[in-house]
């Protein structure tokens, strides 16, 4: 702190007030004789001069104590003031500085508090917004400004969350005081469902806050619930449709048809196929939901897919000739290990495979390259990698417009389900063979242009490296 300074008026009227008794008894011995004018005068000058030396150490001391307790009244942070002189006194400099100790540790306490708060309404996962009765923001935590932008504090909740149940859910709380639960559905800038809870502030806050809304995001759960019910109502509708072909064939047979033999022949060939293809999905069903049981265990043996590859397209090759299609392999020399599960990568191979045949046209032929890469798609399984071995399958078909892509590896998801149906296949290969993936901690990657074909590619780890 700046040495204080005393002004001179009020230095001028402290001493006069000192040292009017001097005055007063110089005055006297002035009108008695006993001293004349000259002398009465030096000898004033004289004590007001002492006075004035003695004094303003004093003054200046009372002058810096004033402006340091008015820092501190002001919230400020000042170094404590040389009292030198009013220490003589009463002990004023240990007595502030004992105050000021005190005042550093309950601020450092204080602030300590403040800032483990402000750390924990931060990182808290879940959307934390802060209003008045008014409905407008006082405070958000960094979930809340992660989703809905910075610079949160005095807009109207209306402008960042327009959406009228809630609106009228915290009106509801701030009229009667109870708390309330809301789902509710934002579509912009893009979809998404929240559950809210809104609770009244438990006290008077002076910052105007009186509502507390604690917003957690449920877009994945309501995903994930509708992809429940989805793959339950695809996968009832599968299994129904063979089996009420089946059971349509048997009462004909044991009806109308009962005596023809050429009829039973061909339905009995019908409910063959039918009990083949219920039998395929259960299967595909069952491996499905047991390669989502071990996704947390990754394979880690030593695996051949030069050996795998080979062996997939010699037990396709009877399919692929019935079509006139050609099965090419183009593996590159000295192919290394691969880190995974033998059989699971033997069945990815085959799906692939077996869909380029299917969808591909007549009188082509399907490739299936192997090689080690460096160049690695963007996927979090590949973040660690930098090599890893590509496998790609092609085919010559119609090509899967763009707008499909995303969603190929969906279970039972069709680009068009009538000639799916008609070629043959439960709608779960591509399902089966991302879950083998995603539990090889490899990658896909579909490529397609439409009147040209696709090429559907995997990637997974080296053994000695991954």
């Amino acid at each position: 702190m700046s040495k204080a300074t005393v002004p001179f008026k009020a230095l001028l009227k402290s001493v006069a007030m000192v040292s009017l008794p001097p005055l007063l008894v110089l005055a006297g011995f002035t009108a008695f004789g006993s001293i004349n004018i000259a002398q009465f005068i030096g000898a004033y000058v004289l004590i007001f001069a002492l006075f004035t030396i003695f004094a303003y150490p004093f003054l200046a001391n009372i002058s810096a104590l004033t402006y340091y307790v008015q820092a501190l009244s002001q919230d400020k942070r000042p170094e404590p003031p040389d009292l030198s002189f009013l220490s003589m006194v009463a002990e004023l400099s240990d007595a502030l500085a004992r105050l000021q100790r005190l005042w550093d540790g309950k601020r450092q306490q204080m602030e300590q508090v403040i800032t483990e708060r402000e750390i924990l309404v931060d990182t808290l996962p879940d959307i934390l917004i802060l209003i008045s009765d008014e409905k407008l923001i006082v405070r958000t935590n960094r979930a809340a400004r992660a989703i809905f932008g910075q610079n949160l504090a005095s807009r109207h909740l209306q402008d960042i969350l327009p959406n009228q149940s809630l609106l009228d859910a915290v009106s509801a709380v701030v009229e009667d005081l109870k708390g309330r639960e809301v789902e509710f559905r934002i579509e912009e800038p893009v979809l998404r469902d929240f559950l809210a809870v809104i609770e009244r502030f438990p006290i008077p806050s002076a910052g105007g806050m009186s509502i507390v809304i604690t917003i957690n995001d449920i877009t994945e759960l309501k995903s994930v619930e509708q992809m429940r019910a989805d793959f339950v109502a695809n996968a009832s509708h599968e299994i129904r449709t063979p089996l009420t072909t089946i059971v349509g064939l048997i009462e004909t047979l044991l009806g109308p048809a009962k005596d023809d033999i050429a009829i039973h022949e061909t339905f009995l060939k019908l409910m063959g196929e039918q009990a083949e293809r219920m039998q395929q999905l259960i299967n595909d069903l069952l491996s499905l939901s047991k390669i989502e049981m071990n996704s947390h265990s990754v394979p880690m043996d030593r695996v051949d897919l030069e050996k795998v590859i080979r062996a997939s397209s010699n037990q396709l090759e009877h399919a692929a000739a019935k079509k006139n299609v050609s099965i090419k392999l183009d593996i590159h020399p000295n192919l290394p290990m691969a880190k995974g599960d033998a059989n699971e990568l033997m069945q990815v191979v085959h799906n692939l495979v077996s869909n380029a045949i299917k969808y591909g046209n007549a009188d082509t032929d399907v490739s299936v390259e192997a090689r080690v890469t460096s160049e690695l798609p963007r996927d979090q399984n590949m973040r660690n990698l930098t090599r890893v071995i590509r496998v790609s399958v092609r085919d010559r078909g119609e090509g899967i417009a763009k707008e499909h892509l995303s969603r190929l590896t969906e279970r039972f998801y069709r680009v068009d389900s009538a000639r799916t149906r008609t070629i043959g296949g439960t709608g779960l290969g591509l399902a089966i063979v991302k879950g083998i993936i995603n539990r090889h901690r490899g990658a896909i990657n579909i490529e397609s242009t439409v009147g040209k074909g696709s090429v559907f590619s995997f990637y997974v780890p080296i053994f000695d490296e991954g």
